[in-house]
């Protein structure tokens, strides 16, 4: 699994989503990817860093249909039941990350537990899951904190949790002892990791729609294009949308905040 984050400064949502792919696929998606690029585009050396903010501004560049690739080989590779993609949107004027109840103040537990949220109900118990995450400066609660012990929080966090929506109704069909799912939680450099770049690029496009961005006097054609080629893949005119929970073509789960807004 590979995760990454998308926020603007002056944006009304925030975004974390992430790219579920069988392990043994990964690097048969990076290589296509690749080969197309070599052989098809003529680029002599690898794309560099991609991601939604770099999008090309013109439709007509080799470089833009690189992105175009992108995107169609996760559709590919998506139809084949072995990649999917999930997003979750979250109002940051109604999220609270630094609850007293829920957070204890500590504004990273809550910006890790949107990460929970999007990752817990899509974990299998036949399955085990190595998730990489592009890599943040974290807001330190002490001198000791640091992302590593964030991430093993966050390890910790959905194993248990896991293990509790399993025994949900222990009490009638008795406790059953589940094999913690999530293996391993390290951090990434997204410019090295193409995984988590396509992370980016699907949900940049969907933040581009939820933050009105298409509506920008000053949109760049890249930006709008690509969304709009995005969309068209879904048979829809833009990603203005929901999706039930298990959808596994393009999931995007907009986070209820309700429970956020109670009194410290």
């Amino acid at each position: 699994m590979y995760c990454d984050e998308s926020r603007q400064t002056n944006s009304e949502y925030i975004l974390v989503g992430g790219i579920w792919i069988l392990k043994e696929k990964g690097w048969n998606f990076v290589n296509d990817f690749e080969k197309f690029c070599q052989n098809v585009l003529g680029l002599k050396n690898p794309m560099g860093h991609m991601k939604w903010t770099k999008v090309p501004p013109s439709a007509n560049s080799k470089y833009f249909k690189a992105y175009e690739k992108l995107v169609d080989l996760y559709f590919e590779y998506n139809s084949k039941n072995i990649m999917f993609f999930r997003t979750l949107i979250v109002n940051k004027n109604d999220y609270d990350f630094t609850h007293e109840k829920f957070y204890k103040g500590d504004y990273e537990e809550g910006f890790y537990n949107l990460y929970c949220q999007l990752i817990l109900n899509w974990l299998q118990k036949s399955n085990e899951y190595h998730i990489r995450i592009a890599h943040r400066p974290i807001k330190k609660a002490s001198r000791d904190d640091c992302e590593e012990f964030r991430l093993n929080w966050l390890k910790e966090k959905l194993n248990n949790k896991f293990e509790s929506t399993i025994n949900k109704y222990s009490w009638f069909f008795g406790y059953q002892k589940v094999k913690p799912p999530v293996i391993t939680i390290e951090s990434r450099e997204a410019r090295e990791r193409r995984l988590i770049q396509i992370a980016d690029i699907l949900m940049g496009a969907v933040g581009f729609y939820w933050n009105k961005e298409h509506l920008k006097s000053n949109v760049r054609n890249g930006k709008l294009t690509l969304a709009k080629y995005i969309a068209s893949k879904l048979g829809r005119n833009d990603l203005l949308f929901t999706t039930k929970w298990n959808d596994k073509r393009f999931n995007i789960f907009l986070f209820d905040t309700s429970k956020t807004k109670l009194k410290k």
